[in-house]
């Protein structure tokens, strides 16, 4: 190991020697950089390595390497021909270390983003090309650096040959993959964009020639009103037509001729991009939402209209029984179009334009016809979504009352066919509640709840349609049908705390309610998916609202009594003790809380969590802010031992500022011993560099006063360097 590193040390001899001898780095730099390159050259040659000490040595080298631009900068130095090799030679120490790091961890996917990202920066067109290569070889299935390199290559190396290539290599990996059959598509018309554009500059574009000959024929009229004749005659202009077109036929055959023109050229008509789509669909065939980007990418470029009705051809021809497809194709009359020359526009038609109006007819039109086609209650939900849906943005009386009335004539005919779904039902109850008609609502809420009685939404609006005094049974019928409903629950917390402010209900019978809603929660499983997620807000929605109640209520002795209770009786979690701690902290004293807070923390590092280090670190504060240093040892010991990552904890610690006193009293006893000195920030761990009265730049390693010691150096400003 140690030749290996000598032979890396010896190779950087030259540019060291340069950089003193230009005075770019003063002779103590230049040991304090070696210094540095021999100990981060150890660490790459150990047996294990570890890409943290890969990254520490990049960083190091981007920050040496920018410091040293600065100072050329600074100094305006200019380097001859024969010592160019000086200005690249830090660029290529760091395409070394990354070639080495991503040789040693070829899966890691973020290492190899890093390296292209750096490449990209350099402008290295040559190397990039290289490490795209090496990347997709190592990770042929990850489609984001097959797009990355197709979109390189055709926009850096305007290659679209090399694009198209490896997109389709891509997609012949990953058929199914989206994204990839969405570049492909996006790939293609920025190229047909750009072929459209050269066109026009060099006044190929027979659209662009026409229009421009029309405007040579129009008279014109200037600011004093004279006439002023055209600037050729129609006899002369078809006399020069016919002469250019002679030119023309002489120099290109008829095929040449008929391939210019844009109308007969099946590229520029978009034949590639009709293509993609078409075997697009065929590897994924019933995705509403595949297709639909495909439209939404044509509307970002321009005369895309034909070939958005061709997909909306084939939606209804292969998905004419989906009814998300169906809606989509019943909406599409309010798309904008595409502008040329806009950049931007809405998704939908104003609703002051007045193309609006035509526009919401045609798409009611439609959506009568797939109700009638397709007469279950999905696609009546998609329906009444589009009209609740602009009924919320009209603004016009007219334009609500016509929504209005078509939403009321959906949902009665809806309920004719017994089609309403547990949606439809929410929906309607709100929609009649929001026009103040409460006894309709009623209704109408009495009867979803017959047909669906794990609607919380119907829950909630009966509870608010009845009489205070039928609400508190109302919410045991919903809670009972609803045990993992988290907006009952929230709602039944508000409705606690309401009758508390009202003092409609006495501090024992507000214990009680809260006790039992804190035993039925207990009996809710924690939860392990997403689908179940609302569990454990609801355990944390109780417990938290019954110590936070107590604590208003009783003061902190009445809140322990309460909180020491939940812990006897069930399972806490990391909010709640958390909460717990909050309110000691903010009623506690400093003499009897210290008994109380400490098994509350214990109780914190106990729980079983991914994540341990910050319940630590949060503990490690509290016992160094009591002066507790033996028990802060105790319980940094069994962090080691339970943490996943004891380096990455001892970061996070240093930078929480958890520090002892004598850490402390060190740290003042080493300024006091040098006098003059201005500590960068963060320098308690790593190498401390400080620039002394002489305005020089010096360094000690932070080791001498902690045992914890993090190496890191960046340069901060031109001049100046900081751990």
């Amino acid at each position: 190991m140690a030749e290996s590193v000598q032979y890396q040390l010896e190779r950087m001899l030259p540019e060291l020697e340069a950089l003193e001898h230009k005075k770019i780095f003063t002779p103590v730099e230049i040991k304090s950089i070696i210094k540095k390159r021999t100990n981060f050259e150890y660490a790459l040659h150990r047996r294990i390595k570890q890409k943290i000490d890969f990254l520490r040595s990049i960083e190091y080298e981007m920050n040496l390497e920018e410091l040293r631009k600065k100072r050329m900068k600074r100094l305006g130095l200019i380097l001859d021909p024969k010592e160019k090799n000086l200005e690249f030679s830090g660029i290529k120490r760091i395409y070394g270390l990354f070639k080495r790091a991503t040789k040693k961890f070829t899966g890691d996917i973020t290492l190899w983003l890093q390296y292209i990202d750096f490449a990209k920066k350099n402008d290295s067109s040559n190397v990039l090309s290289g490490i795209f290569v090496q990347a997709i070889q190592y990770h042929p299935m990850n489609a984001s650096l097959w797009i990355m390199a197709a979109s390189w290559e055709n926009e850096h190396n305007s290659n679209i040959a090399a694009a198209r290539t490896l997109m389709q290599r891509a997609i012949r990996l990953m058929p199914e993959n989206e994204l990839l059959w969405h570049e492909y598509f996006r790939l293609e018309l920025i190229y047909i964009e750009k072929i459209k554009l050269r066109r026009r500059i060099l006044g190929i574009d027979e659209e662009a020639d026409e229009k421009k000959d029309i405007d040579a024929m129009q008279v014109d009229v200037s600011e004093e009103d004279n006439i002023q004749l055209p600037t050729v005659t129609g006899e002369e202009y078809d006399a020069w037509k016919e002469e250019q077109g002679e030119e023309k036929k002489l120099k290109l055959s008829e095929e040449e001729a008929k391939t210019l023109e844009e109308a007969n050229n099946p590229i520029l008509n978009g034949l590639l991009t009709k293509i993609i789509y078409d075997n697009a669909i065929q590897a994924i065939s019933q995705k509403i939402e595949f297709r639909k980007k495909f439209i939404d990418i044509y509307r970002e470029f321009t005369n895309t209209e034909k070939h958005i009705d061709y997909i909306y051809e084939t939606i209804r021809r292969d998905m004419n029984q989906v009814p998300a497809a169906r809606a989509y194709l019943s909406e599409r009359h309010l798309f904008v179009a595409r502008d040329e020359g806009k950049d931007e526009c809405g998704d939908y038609i104003s609703v002051s334009d007045p193309a609006f109006i035509p526009a919401l007819r045609k798409c009611v039109e439609e959506y009568e016809g797939a109700l009638n086609d397709l007469p279950g209650s999905e696609m009546s939900e998609h329906y009444i979504r589009f009209i609740l849906n602009w009924y919320t943005i009209a603004g016009e009386e007219n334009l609500k009352l016509y929504l209005t009335k078509l939403a009321q004539r959906t949902f009665k005919a809806c309920e004719k066919k017994n089609s309403l779904s547990k949606k439809l039902y929410e929906d309607w109850a709100q929609f009649i509640m929001n026009q103040k008609d409460f006894e309709k609502a009623k209704n109408v809420v009495e009867k979803g709840l017959k047909a669906h009685k794990d609607s919380s939404l119907l829950w909630s609006c009966k509870i608010q349609l009845s009489d205070t005094d039928a609400q508190s049974s109302i919410y045991a019928q919903g809670l009972e049908a609803n045990p993992e409903s988290l907006l009952l629950w929230t709602s039944y917390k508000d409705w606690i705390f309401d009758q508390c402010e009202k003092k409609m209900l006495s501090t024992e019978e507000i214990d009680s309610l809260f006790s039992k809603a804190c035993d039925r929660v207990t009996m809710l499983l924690p939860s392990m998916t997403a689908e179940s997620a609302d569990r454990n807000e609801i355990r944390i929605l109780i417990q938290s609202s019954y110590v936070e109640w107590a604590s208003k209520t009783g003061g902190i002795e009445f809140a322990r009594s309460v909180y020491k209770k939940i812990l006897k009786n069930s399972y806490p979690t990391y909010q709640f003790i958390m909460r717990c701690l909050e309110i000691e902290n903010q009623l506690g004293d400093a003499e009897t809380g210290p008994e109380h807070v400490e098994p509350l923390f214990e109780k914190l590092i106990g729980l079983d969590s991914a994540d341990k280090e910050e319940p630590y670190i949060t503990y490690l504060s509290y016992l160094y802010s009591q002066n507790k240093l033996q028990k802060a040892n105790q319980v940094y010991n069994r962090a080691c031992k339970e943490v996943a990552n004891k380096e990455s904890f001892d970061v996070k610690k240093a930078t929480s500022g958890v520090t002892t006193t004598t850490n402390s009293l060190r740290l003042w006893m080493f300024q006091e011993s040098f006098p003059g000195v201005t500590c960068c920030p963060g320098a308690i761990y790593g190498h401390l560099l400080y620039h002394t009265v002489a305005g020089t730049i010096k360094t000690v390693n932070i080791y001498f006063f902690f045992h914890d010691a993090k190496p890191g150096l960046r340069p901060v400003e031109d001049g100046s360097l900081a751990s």
